[in-house]
């Protein structure tokens, strides 16, 4: 029999192989029948599909890559410092909208060393900067070797993101350097996110320099929004499509430096004002004029506009208008819920986690009387405590639950929550989507409560008791 072999100090030659499973499974190409690269003797089938969580990396190591699976902190393929990692697919709504499934965790660290590290030699950059990566169809029921592989590609992260990256790491290794590894949070960050996978036990605390108090286990992950933004640049850059998103910043700017100084020069300036500074038609009875002028501001002009930065990260822009009491009138908004999706969701991979985990940027819109107009007062950049996530976990499960049971008529009401509610947009009051049942649904949103945000934001920022 032929023997599959491939160069494991060479990433090209290594790549070159695996892209032999993209748009197949492994069951396909018969390598079963084969002698495993790297080894002497056929593996039986019962050795080589473990029936855990996140095996397929483990076939692909062991059954194609001829590999002995071991749990040494060096990348996967040492001599290439190559790492290799599986990601799982699912697609989405009406139109089967292809989406990256989970974060992708990277590396577990110890606070105790992390502490002693500088980026240029730390572990994460030493193990993750050349991934492999392979997407796959997710499906429970298959057993590894059937799960479509839908492509199989290269990331490398510090040629395509090193300073936002960096900024990342650095950020999260302040917070243990200062003896606040227990206030660690993934919305510190935008691309490279520190993630528990939801231990909560006494046995997955650490201790922490500088500090007594212990924190959470956490890994280094890419966040969803990253991870997804990864996945569909891939594919575009393999189907030739749609030309690249433009970049918002340039080399070795920082993301929330480059947003203040868009704002800067509208700012104490009214909607009409802005308006005609931008050479943007204003319509005062138009609902979303703060908002549209909010992200002209940042480049967005139309809503099909693509920008790097904000896709990679998912970082929400968001208006609030103030009114001359101090008050706010409204709730802010997530896009609708895919019935189809949350039922098959875990709370930390879910969409409502990836958005809520996201950093917010509020352009505040204040008027001073009621007379006035409204006028671009301030930018802030704010994210929701971790502290609080367990109260918007509660309307996801409860909602994902009513959704099982084919109940949408009763999600989490503004009075049931401190933090979070369900409801349908009012654009959206009318339309109806397909749900698991084969009923036809009024679209729903999950939507932060106003007096959330003026309790942990407004009242902050403008001093009110």
């Amino acid at each position: 029999m032929k023997k599959l072999v491939y160069d494991d100090s060479n990433i090209d030659s290594i790549m070159d192989f695996a892209r032999r499973l993209e748009s197949s499974t492994i069951h396909e190409t018969n390598f079963e029948h084969h002698t495993y690269a790297g080894l002497d003797q056929d593996i039986p089938e019962s050795e080589i599909i473990p029936k855990h969580k996140g095996s397929l990396g483990n076939y692909l190591e062991t059954a194609y890559f001829g590999k002995e699976n071991d749990n040494k902190s060096q990348p996967d393929f040492p001599k290439a410092k190559l790492e290799l990692k599986t990601s799982p697919l699912k697609a989405l709504g009406d139109n089967h909208e292809v989406k990256v499934k989970e974060r992708l965790v990277l590396s577990h660290f110890t606070y105790n060393d992390l502490d002693k590290e500088v980026f240029e030699q730390s572990h994460f950059k030493d193990k993750n900067e050349n991934i492999l990566l392979v997407f796959y169809e997710h499906n429970a029921d298959l057993a590894v070797d059937d799960l479509h592989i839908e492509l199989v590609d290269l990331w490398q992260c510090l040629k395509e993101d090193e300073y936002q990256i960096k900024c990342d790491w650095e950020t999260i290794v302040e917070k243990v350097h200062n003896g606040k590894a227990h206030e660690i949070s993934e919305g510190d960050t935008l691309y490279l996110g520190a993630c528990t996978k939801g231990a909560t036990s006494a046995s997955s605390m650490q201790v922490q320099p500088h500090s007594a108090v212990k924190a959470r286990g956490r890994a280094f992950c890419f966040k969803l929004g990253y991870i997804n933004h990864i996945f569909q640049v891939l594919m575009e850059r393999k189907r030739k499509g749609r030309s690249p998103e433009k970049r918002l910043l340039d080399e070795n700017e920082k993301f929330e430096q480059k947003i203040f100084s868009l704002f800067e020069p509208f700012m104490k300036m009214s909607a009409d004002e802005i308006a005609k500074l931008l050479n943007k038609k204003y319509n005062p009875k138009e609902k979303s004029r703060y908002a549209n002028l909010a992200r002209s501001i940042v480049g967005l002009n139309k809503k099909e506009d693509n920008c790097y930065e904000f896709n990679a990260s998912g970082i929400q822009l968001k208006t609030i208008r103030v009114e001359p009491n101090g008050r706010i009138t409204e709730h802010i908004s997530f896009k609708a819920i895919d019935y189809f999706e949350i039922i098959d969701e875990e709370w930390e991979d879910s969409y409502f986690y990836s958005a809520i985990t996201s950093k917010f940027i509020f352009a505040l819109f204040k008027k001073d009387s009621a007379e006035s107009e409204y006028y671009l007062d301030r930018v802030v950049f704010w994210q929701i405590p971790e502290d609080d996530y367990k109260q918007f976990e509660k309307v996801w499960s409860d909602t994902k639950e009513k959704v099982k049971q084919g109940d949408y008529q009763h999600f989490s009401k503004i009075k049931d929550n401190p933090a979070s509610h369900v409801r349908p947009h009012a654009q959206n009051s009318y339309k109806l989507v397909l749900s698991p049942q084969g009923t036809k649904e009024k679209k729903m949103c999950f939507w932060i409560n106003k007096q959330y945000i003026q309790k942990n934001v407004i009242n902050k920022i403008y001093k009110i008791k």
